[in-house]
């Protein structure tokens, strides 16, 4: 499966990157200033860790596209793939001469997916959108702010970048097989604000005007100075420590619910915080059937988890200038299929394969790739 990909940053990358994990030949095409993520943060000179998460697997050629003849070359590109993914401002591709209504004549298979953030058409189609604006206006961080009762602000997670990719790989993957039963290739419009609003489990609560509800994940302080979540909402938890752990209930007759609820909860937080240690604390809830979680410092320490360590999620890896270093791993794990990256991954160069590529997808022949070198058209570090 060839894909041809045009994205940068997280909503895009991210799906070509778990195409190429899959066994797709994943072909970057990166702009002669670099993907602006290659340079976030480089510790030992190399790709931005950031970067390489997102592109590591695909191979690299680095393309003018202010060029009449690199536009060219990409539509050449493009009538040799099976995908094409790109995540531009709708229109961009269009003045490239590379829009679908462009390329659709040239591979009437072809499979497009084109993310934005509010849609290739409609009233707010030529605004721009990162993930921390779509968070703000999907209400995900007002409804954040709601629950916790503090101030508003942003996750430090693209929530929306990365389900948009996985929406549009699921998208990607149905048109696949539409074209391999009819021959007929498809668009897909994909928008950040839809994939956030179709993946929110509490989409329902707004839609039907019953917010708000209860909070039902509280941290709480445990032995030894750890934090613990506890999933169930307080009536629930209540009712376990009451019935299964002989908490008693400090609430005075006639007391109102307000008061109720307060005296109760510093109940639950002494008893908690009483237990002798906290893997004392985690069988009791084991043994009554709860689930939670330690609320663990974000670091390197999170990936040394036995789960973690058992399923194979971190692979030791190479940056574009051989460092070693480490990213994480495809989720799948099929029966039969192998997927993922092997060890020793190194990341791609930008224009690393502009010989190789086009002489796999297009038989360019090495002096005709040379030419284009020299004009400009295509450059390599």
């Amino acid at each position: 499966m060839k894909v041809l990909d045009f994205s940068r940053v997280v909503a895009g990358p991210f799906a070509t990157r778990m195409l190429s994990d899959l066994g797709a030949d994943v072909l970057k095409i990166e702009p002669p200033e670099g993907d602006v993520t290659r340079t976030f943060s480089n510790p030992g000179g190399g790709a931005a860790g950031f970067y390489m998460q997102q592109n590591i697997g695909k191979r690299n050629i680095c393309l003018d596209l202010k060029q009449e003849a690199a536009r060219d070359l990409a539509r050449k590109l493009a009538a040799e793939a099976d995908i094409v993914v790109e995540n531009f401002r709708p229109g961009v591709m269009a003045k490239f001469g590379l829009a679908w209504e462009d390329l659709k004549k040239l591979n009437p298979k072809l499979v497009m997916l084109s993310i934005s953030g509010f849609g290739q058409t409609g009233p707010e189609a030529k605004r721009a959108a990162y993930a921390p604006i779509i968070h703000a206006e999907s209400g995900l961080i007002g409804r954040q702010a709601q629950m916790s009762g503090g101030p508003a602000y942003d996750m430090q997670f693209a929530m929306a970048d990365s389900y948009t990719s996985l929406h549009g790989l699921i998208g990607v993957l149905a048109a696949l097989r539409v074209a391999e039963k009819t021959g007929q290739g498809q668009q897909i419009d994909m928008t950040l604000l839809n994939a956030l609003h179709a993946s929110d489990d509490y989409a329902n609560w707004a839609l039907d005007g019953t917010w708000p509800r209860p909070v039902e994940t509280i941290v709480w302080q445990a032995p030894e100075d750890m934090q613990l979540l506890i999933v169930g909402d307080m009536r629930w938890l209540w009712h376990c420590f009451s019935t299964m752990d002989d908490l008693q209930d400090p609430t005075p007759k006639g007391a109102d619910l307000t008061t109720k609820i307060k005296l109760r909860r510093e109940a639950m937080e002494h008893h908690i915080a009483s237990y002798e240690s906290f893997d004392a604390l985690t069988k009791r809830l084991d043994a009554m059937n709860l689930a939670w979680g330690k609320v663990n410092e974000f670091g390197p320490e999170i990936y040394e988890q036995e789960s973690i360590k058992h399923r194979g999620i971190v692979v030791d890896i190479e940056d574009d200038i051989g460092n070693a270093r480490r990213t994480v791993q495809s989720p799948y794990r099929f029966s039969e299929s192998q997927s993922g990256l092997p060890s020793g991954t190194r990341l791609s160069r930008r224009g690393e394969h502009n010989l190789e590529a086009l002489e796999d997808w297009l038989g360019l022949p090495a002096d005709e790739v040379e030419a284009l070198a020299d004009a400009g058209v295509l450059l390599r570090e």
